[in-house]
């Protein structure tokens, strides 16, 4: 029923209420009836708008949920193929490691390769569309308390802490590099740096030795997260299948 009407209807109450020609009983019965449709009416109107709410808002869960399956899925890809581009620079410090381990120094290869020295890799993510949809109100859209959990989880604490993780990581390389290697560095007229003259001085070992075992672990904890972010996605297929 429309505005219009329910104002008509609610007018009609009250003018029998004041109609002097008809007996109480009579007002009564007339005031209840334009009451009830009134009461009906407005009811039915609530009814309507809750459901089409309802349908509304289920609608914005499954489209977010999409989205954020994409999102994720490119994340996983995306820390994948980081990690791939970065084995060579961890392979280095292993293998430059090894070599001070056994004393049997390739030089050639120790300073052709010196570069990776400050060759970085962050953890990179992006988290717009979570960010979107929870500054909206609408993570409570989301039915499922469980995979609400596991989202919030992942996008506020495990994705947040591993790319902090690699900015002290790098940050903290590259102050050791500037006051153990690059100082002492010297490049030949061809632009090569030869970090194996450096090789004798026990905080340059330090370095590759400690990098080395930095750099395998972040791989794992990355490694850790492409295999979390994987089952976040088959949760969220799950629920999306329902």
């Amino acid at each position: 029923m429309s505005e219009e009407k329910i104002i008509e209807h609610s007018h009609k109450a009250v003018k029998t209420l004041k109609d002097k020609t008809k007996t109480i009983s009579e007002k009564i019965k007339e005031f209840l009836e334009e009451i009830s449709i009134i009461v009906l009416a407005v009811s039915i109107t609530l009814l309507f708008h809750n459901w089409n709410e309802a349908r509304h808002e289920k609608q914005l869960e499954r489209e977010f949920l999409k989205g954020i399956k994409d999102d994720l899925a490119q994340s996983a890809n995306d820390i994948e193929a980081s990690i791939k581009v970065f084995q060579p620079t961890i392979d280095y410090y292993s293998n430059v490691s090894h070599q001070l381990s056994i004393n049997k120094i390739d030089k050639k290869y120790v300073d052709t390769l010196g570069w990776y020295l400050m060759n970085t890799n962050y953890f990179v993510f992006d988290d717009s569309r979570f960010e979107g949809f929870k500054s909206s109100g609408y993570l409570r859209l989301i039915e499922n308390e469980v995979l609400l959990k596991h989202l919030v989880v992942l996008y506020s604490a495990y994705m947040p802490f591993e790319k902090e993780a690699d900015v002290n990581v790098f940050h903290t390389r590259e102050q050791d590099y500037n006051k153990y290697i690059g100082i002492n560095l010297n490049s030949d007229p061809f632009g090569e740096s030869h970090v194996s003259n450096l090789l004798n001085d026990k905080a340059v070992r330090y370095q590759f030795f400690r990098y080395s075992n930095v750099f395998k672990e972040r791989k794992q904890h990355k490694l850790s997260m492409i295999k979390r972010i994987r089952l976040l996605v088959n949760e969220i297929d799950i629920e999306l299948n329902k």
